[in-house]
């Protein structure tokens, strides 16, 4: 059984962890959930997927947040223990920061095993439902996502439609108006009664249906303009939207192809995925001889200098993929360079923090 002061060190982390990653998730998420909310409100994504691409982007930001909070958790209840005294008791008591280390660890262990889990194995599965939801956005009409009572205009300018009333899943209108600009100054302006959206079950293709209608052909202002009226009348939506799939990233990619490709790219994108976990205990081994406080200096005297170096961490991390990715670095050195040089500060820190207690402790006998 782990003995109370581990207990209590262990739980206090925990504690702020979920506190700090909260906070942190709610403030990356609002902003997103703007974005979306706008996005809908301009007609450019459906309302009924906002809140599957929120969980999305959920499970993508608590990857990258998770490592911070963990990092910002363990510099905060140091700063509160050594506000308090108690940091100082127990190190009076013979706890060093190799017994702090563990409690640190019951802790960054498993969260770096679960991180890294979902970084090889959530990351390319929620970036690829997020690409095929987009992709299935474009496709579902430009009509797809138009607004009871606006007109709504395509991405290549080329139609304007208009339905009076659209139901909840937005497969069916009423009152429908279509121009659609042809080549030239030719114009095709369709008038129904309904519309329906429907799939090809063969091919998959879709066509936007219209029932019951009028359809104009010619030129705005030439009298010689021709009047078909229709029962049903189609056009394929693919090719009046001409528009190509979203061209997927790496992240997208499973993990697998990833560990068989030798491309630049691929191996960057797989360093990457394996910085998360390794990036959580680079930074549980920094945090505790960082977080270290005087009480002339305050309970969180050296608070902003750690999150300088976590900035620098993960830019260099960032600027290391970028070169992996050109060349400029060996795959085999990837990104672990970085790892290995913020490892490095954290274990200078260690034992300059130690070699001052053994020297002050020297000049006490």
């Amino acid at each position: 059984m782990l003995p109370v002061t581990d207990r209590y060190f262990a739980r206090e982390i925990l504690q702020t962890l979920l506190a700090v990653a909260i906070v942190l998730l709610v403030i990356f998420l609002s902003n997103r959930v703007v974005a979306y909310l706008a996005q809908a409100a301009s007609g450019q994504l459906p309302a009924r997927v906002i809140w599957t691409l929120v969980m999305l982007k959920t499970i993508k930001y608590l990857i990258l947040l998770l490592p911070l909070a963990f990092y910002l958790a363990i510099l905060l209840v140091q700063g509160r223990m050594y506000r308090d005294n108690e940091m100082v008791a127990l190190q009076a008591c013979g706890v060093g920061y190799g017994r702090l280390y563990r409690p640190v660890g019951l802790i960054g262990i498993p969260l770096a095993l679960l991180l890294g889990w979902m970084s090889l194995q959530a990351v390319p599965w929620t970036a690829a439902v997020e690409y095929r939801i987009l992709d299935d956005v474009r496709k579902d009409l430009d009509v797809g996502v138009v607004q009871a009572g606006q007109f709504r205009e395509s991405s290549d300018g080329r139609r304007i439609v208009y339905a009076e009333s659209v139901s909840a899943d937005g497969r069916r209108m009423r009152n429908v108006f279509i121009r659609v600009r042809g080549s030239g100054r030719e114009t095709i302006l369709l008038t129904a009664r309904q519309a329906v959206l429907e799939a090809d079950a063969a091919s998959g293709a879709r066509y936007l249906v219209l029932l019951d209608g009028y359809r104009y052909d010619g030129e705005p202002g030439r009298a010689d303009y021709r009047v078909t009226r229709f029962a049903r009348h189609g056009f394929l939506i693919d090719n009046i939207q001409g528009g190509r799939p979203l061209r997927r990233k790496r992240n997208s990619i499973a993990t697998q192809k990833l560990l068989a490709s030798g491309k630049p790219g691929d191996i960057a994108e797989l360093h990457w995925r394996l910085s998360v976990p390794l990036s959580v205990l680079v930074l549980a081994l920094l945090a505790l001889p960082l977080g270290h406080s005087s009480p002339r200096k305050g309970q969180y005297g050296k608070l902003f200098v750690a999150i300088l170096i976590y900035i620098l961490y993960v830019n260099l991390l960032g600027l290391a993929q970028s070169w992996t990715e050109k060349g400029r670095i060996p795959p085999s050195i990837g990104l672990w360079w970085v790892h290995l040089l913020v490892a490095g500060l954290g274990a200078v820190l260690l034992v300059r923090r130690r070699r001052l207690r053994w020297l002050r402790g020297g000049a006490h006998r």
